[in-house]
């Protein structure tokens, strides 16, 4: 299958929690960055927005990668100095699940 060039058109940032010692020695938790990714991040409509709070999700937006293994729920996206944290595994794409993989996100802050 031919892949549309520009589709995942938006250079995003992975990052996962990691320890670090300070100065004093002491362990503590530190977002370093993971990957840096090509994706398409969509914002949902009004109307999705609204079904998704109804149904109980924090969900604010889509993103749209090319599939892999090494991505959790316990990780966090940077887009255009925006935070998300991911709120659900990663799910297989609608259009196709084997190339592609739909993350759900929650803007932090």
């Amino acid at each position: 299958m031919a892949q549309r060039a520009g589709e995942l058109c938006h250079r995003i940032t992975i990052q996962h929690k990691t320890t670090v010692y300070d100065e004093y020695n002491y362990e503590t938790e530190a977002w370093t960055e993971f990957k840096k990714l090509w994706g398409k991040l969509d914002f949902l409509s009004v109307k999705d927005s609204i079904n998704a709070k109804a149904a109980g999700s924090e969900t604010t937006a889509r993103l749209k990668l090319r599939k892999r293994k090494d991505i959790d729920s316990g990780m966090r996206v940077l887009f255009d100095g925006q935070t998300f944290q991911i709120v659900s595994p990663p799910k297989p794409d609608n259009e196709n699940g084997r190339i592609y993989m739909t993350l759900e996100l929650s803007l932090v802050g």
